[in-house]
């Protein structure tokens, strides 16, 4: 997102309880700091298993200035807040695109189960991810 923090923070999409982060390059995990142990295991698990889609990731993030925002919410209640349709939808996590980043949102704090569910997500997001800036610049690139 070439806007700015502030920008994120006035969004749908930010909690107050948020005070801590790990940014990766392209992959941002806004949580609370009482959910520091799983957002450092989800970080992990980034690093571990998808080595190739980060790095397509890092490019298309360096040409677009986009991310990816992973958004750990420390309640079912403040994930509804800001996904006004996962009401009707049961699961652990809902995926929306916000400007050129993807805000993916955790219903809370997720079990250790559905660690799987978000890489995969994670994976097919990486891998079919196209801000709208990058398709010139990456164009450009191939030349």
């Amino acid at each position: 997102m070439r806007s700015s923090y502030t920008t994120l923070m006035q969004s749908k999409y930010f909690n107050p309880a948020f005070n801590s982060a790990i940014f990766d390059g392209p992959v941002r995990i806004y949580f609370a700091q009482f959910h520091e142990a799983l957002a450092l295991k989800i970080y992990f698990l980034i690093q571990q298993k998808l080595g190739a889609e980060m790095t397509k990731a890092k490019e298309v993030s360096k040409a677009s200035g986009a991310n990816i925002l992973v958004m750990v919410y420390p309640t079912v209640d403040s994930f509804v807040l800001s996904f006004e349709g996962a009401v009707a939808k049961p699961g652990p996590l809902e995926v929306e695109k916000w400007h050129d980043d993807v805000v993916i949102g955790l219903r809370g704090p997720i079990e250790d189960e559905n660690l799987d569910l978000l890489i995969e997500t994670l994976r097919l997001t990486m891998e079919n991810w196209r801000p709208a800036v990058t398709a010139p610049a990456l164009a450009l690139a191939e030349v």
